[in-house]
């Protein structure tokens, strides 16, 4: 390979139909942003930026790839440009685009390496392309507590399409725990009434709010007005829906009689995860210990199957102790008969409860 050309003339390599020549390219300037010389890899950054923020280039998802994963950290007097160039080259690519995580994802990185207002995101989750919406609405739960300010504006955008809305929920579940008095309600309000995607996001949000705040020793929201909806999407046809659903029953401590009844059916669940989120609900919410233990207890001896012993293990993890307590004499015998990982990680439980 011939790698004494020039910097500009493999960045327009990147734009080339040669699969060979890209790859090239990809190489010799992945190299060229991680050179211990400091002016190459600004020569290198520089051009990369010119070419992303140029009209007609066709190298925009390699070059967004690039930048995400070789270039760190960016020069802060590039950082501004830089957000320029990207914003102008996402609004030129489809809203559903993979390479758009790409572009949140280095965005990001710009705010973490330079003071950047954060007036341009804002800007950028009002712009008229769906992409450009989705790709700020990602970045603000990247940024972290330092972008907390846009909640209220992300929370426009989570109406927005199905992709813009999806990432402007993944960041609000990032930074719901920074300003629980901003995202609750709209958590509360998507869990409520929003379908599939939208509405599991939602539901993950909300269960790593409540679960965050009750391991910082915080009062946990009143789950009860959601009940319903609870019970209702602890029978959606997908695992991961029904799981999330199970979890908030427990942790809102929902101990009605269809919830308690929701919850034994959902012990026989064909998902082992579900099955065992389901026992530590039954136990959470005080129902009679003797049918979670089982199920748990089964699971937990089912070395022949590691799914089972691993959805065990991972119900039980983080589990406050008073819960823990109440089947101590089961996870005592699983402890006794089990080996190796399960059983250290079984001995771990243990003296959280002793």
């Amino acid at each position: 390979m011939n790698r004494v050309r020039p910097l500009d003339e493999w960045v327009s390599r990147l734009s080339t139909s040669n699969p060979k020549d890209v790859a090239a390219a990809l190489e010799v300037l992945g190299e060229a942003l991680c050179a211990d010389d400091e002016a190459v890899r600004e020569r290198a950054a520089q051009l990369l930026v010119k070419e992303l923020a140029r009209a007609g280039s066709a190298a925009h998802g390699p070059i967004l790839r690039l930048l995400q994963t070789s270039w760190w950290p960016p020069q802060a007097q590039l950082a501004e440009p830089a957000l320029e160039a990207v914003l102008t080259a996402v609004a030129r690519i489809d809203v559903d685009a993979p390479e758009l995580d790409e572009a949140a994802l280095l965005i990001a990185n710009l705010y973490r390496a330079a003071p950047l207002p954060l007036s341009a995101l804002e800007g950028a989750l009002g712009h008229a392309k769906a992409s450009v919406r989705r790709v700020a609405a990602g970045c603000v739960g990247r940024v972290g507590k330092a972008a907390v300010s846009l909640l209220p504006r992300l929370l426009t955008v989570l109406d927005d399409s199905e992709s813009v809305a999806g990432a402007a929920l993944e960041s609000l579940g990032s930074l719901a725990s920074a300003a629980p008095e901003v995202a609750l309600p709209a958590l509360f309000d998507q869990v409520s009434r929003a379908e599939g995607t939208r509405q599991y996001l939602a539901l993950t949000s909300l269960r790593s709010l409540v679960e965050e705040g009750r391991r910082e020793g915080k009062p946990a929201p009143e789950l009860a007005s959601l009940e319903p909806v609870l019970l209702k999407t602890a029978e959606d046809p997908q695992p991961p829906v029904r799981l999330e659903a199970v979890s908030l029953l427990g942790l809102g401590r929902l101990s009605s009689l269809s919830t308690v009844a929701a919850l034994r059916k959902r012990l026989q669940d064909e998902s082992p995860a579900v099955a065992a989120c389901a026992a530590v609900a039954l136990l959470r919410v005080g129902a009679p210990p003797q049918e979670a233990a089982s199920l748990l207890a089964a699971q937990l001896a089912s070395a022949e199957n590691p799914d089972k012993v691993g959805a065990a293990l991972s119900a039980l993890e983080g589990v406050e102790p008073a819960t823990l307590g109440r089947i101590r004499d089961t996870l005592v015998a699983a402890a006794r008969g089990a080996s190796g990982l399960v059983a250290e990680a079984l001995h771990e439980l243990l003296p959280r409860n002793a």
